[in-house]
């Protein structure tokens, strides 16, 4: 009868450097660029500025003496910061919905795959990468009352000249329609990316049904483009809320505070008047706006879809 030696079992050794740690490592050095640039030029700024808002603070005399919430209290009662912020929210409502109709006619009318449908969407893709302050200054000759491109087209049309960065109930609006025209191509690839990713088994399904173009673009196309259009929406609100260059290279707030969005009234007071403990005040403000607008739009648009 023999016995087979069996050798006795010992844990090996397992050290701290384990695949799973040197995964997590990896992973950590890929986002570490994004976490360190999210803490020292967002995170941080944020602390400075809820600090700066406690405190009669400039650019050039520094901290003076704690103040607590009386700039709050102050913007509270400034009929200027709520003109701002109301001339922000119908910059928001003017520009946003037509640039989210716009981009998805086109992203819809341009997803096939040919030569003119790609040489479109180049150009319209363009402006996105264009120097917004150049663009600003273009756009303002061709809004020029005398010389404008625009003016040129109306008069060889018979029709009279409009002034636009010169009247109170149209400079805002031209200012839209340049940045709708700016924009609209970043919309347009993001929602072309959500239409391919709809499997085309659905909309077949639909049309042996006998579903028209309509039904399948109401049943089909909207629910299951619903998250990338919460994305397009949020973002696109958010850059809104953000306006700032246009109205400081085009029309410096005016006329008549028409074009005063609550980032340019942010900057006056900062920069021009010195005041940087109400202008940060202002940008908490502007901050609390902004989250709360992107938080109720998040879960208006938020829906569970299963493939």
């Amino acid at each position: 009868m023999s016995s087979a030696v069996v050798a006795p079992a010992y844990p090996s050794p397992r050290g701290w450097w384990t695949r799973r740690r040197r995964s997590y490592l990896i992973a950590f050095l890929f986002v570490a660029p994004a976490v360190v640039n999210f803490l020292l030029f967002r995170y941080v700024p944020i602390l400075a500025a809820i600090r700066s808002s406690l405190w009669q603070y400039s650019l050039l005399g520094g901290y003076g003496k704690f103040i607590g919430l009386q700039a709050y209290g102050r913007l509270l009662q400034d009929p200027v910061f709520w003109k701002s912020l109301t001339v922000t929210v119908q910059y928001v409502l003017l520009k946003v919905p037509a640039q989210i109709v716009l981009s998805l006619a086109l992203a819809i009318l341009l997803q096939r795959e040919d030569r003119f449908s790609a040489a479109v969407r180049s150009a319209i893709f363009a402006p996105v990468v264009t120097s917004i302050v150049v663009i600003s200054v273009i756009w303002s000759l061709m809004y020029h009352v005398q010389l404008g491109l625009f003016n040129s087209i109306l008069t060889s049309a018979g029709l009279p000249r409009v002034v636009f960065l010169s009247n109170a109930r149209v400079a805002l609006v031209a200012i839209v329609i340049m940045m709708v025209w700016k924009e609209i191509g970043f919309s347009l690839i993001v929602l072309m990316a959500g239409l391919k990713g709809i499997p085309d088994t659905f909309h077949e399904a639909a049309r042996i049904d006998g579903a028209s173009s309509w039904q399948q673009f109401r049943s089909i196309t909207l629910p299951l483009l619903r998250r990338v259009l919460m994305f397009v929406v949020v973002t696109q609100t958010i850059f809104s809320f953000q306006v700032f260059v246009p109205v400081y290279t085009m029309t410096k707030g005016g006329p008549l505070d028409s074009t005063k969005v609550i980032v340019y009234y942010i900057y006056q007071n900062g920069f021009l008047f010195q005041d940087m403990g109400y202008a940060s005040a202002l940008s908490m403000i502007t901050l609390i706006v902004l989250l709360g607008v992107s938080t109720a739009q998040m879960r208006w648009l938020r829906s569970e879809v299963e493939y």
